[in-house]
């Protein structure tokens, strides 16, 4: 009997001991999360930041809007949001879309304004190309306008200036002061 009792307390300790090293590895590995899973709050100042994000302006059937950046901040209180490498996509409602690419883009969230700035290029769906330091975008105006250089090229000329606003609203673009055109001739 006494034998047998210590068979029954040695099984019984062997299991305890095989749980608890199971029970430890269990909750080891499930501490371990792939940074792919978890979302990180990477600055004090900001309350999200995302990479790699895509954000879509849907439901104003006259223009809608996506986003895609490399990086993003957002600040509730500020009403702001910042992109990294940012590409703007507009589509008009007559079917025309604007693609524009900056180094740093501004989102105000509550007017729906924004401004794209550094090696700021546009690119229009019939060809035409825009060369600026900065761009402002006023949603309420449906209009982009900037205060700095701006080059355009189109397939047959090539326009500089300095200043510039294109109404989405009217198809009207300006140029405001310092034009020079180049001309070229039609294929």
């Amino acid at each position: 009997m006494n034998l047998r009792k210590k068979t029954i307390i040695s099984a019984v300790l062997a299991a305890v001991l095989v749980f608890s090293v199971t029970a430890l590895l269990v909750f080891r590995e499930s501490k371990k999360v792939s940074s792919e899973t978890v979302l990180k709050i990477l600055s004090d100042k900001a309350d999200l930041e995302v990479k790699n994000i895509l954000y879509r302006e849907v439901g104003d059937d006259d223009l809608k809007w996506e986003i895609r950046a490399e990086r993003a901040s957002y600040m509730k209180k500020e009403n702001q949001a910042l992109f990294d490498k940012v590409e703007l996509k507009l589509h008009l409602g007559n079917g025309r879309t604007y693609m524009m690419t900056g180094d740093k883009g501004q989102l105000n969230t509550a007017t729906r304004d924004m401004k794209i700035s550094g090696n700021v290029g546009i690119v229009s769906d019939s060809g035409e190309r825009f060369e600026t330091d900065y761009l402002q975008y006023s949603y309420a105006e449906k209009r982009l306008h900037t205060g700095a250089a701006v080059v355009m090229q189109t397939p047959r000329m090539q326009i500089r200036g300095v200043g510039m606003s294109l109404s989405l609203a009217n198809k009207d673009m300006a140029l405001l002061s310092k034009v020079r055109a180049r001309i070229g001739r039609g294929k």
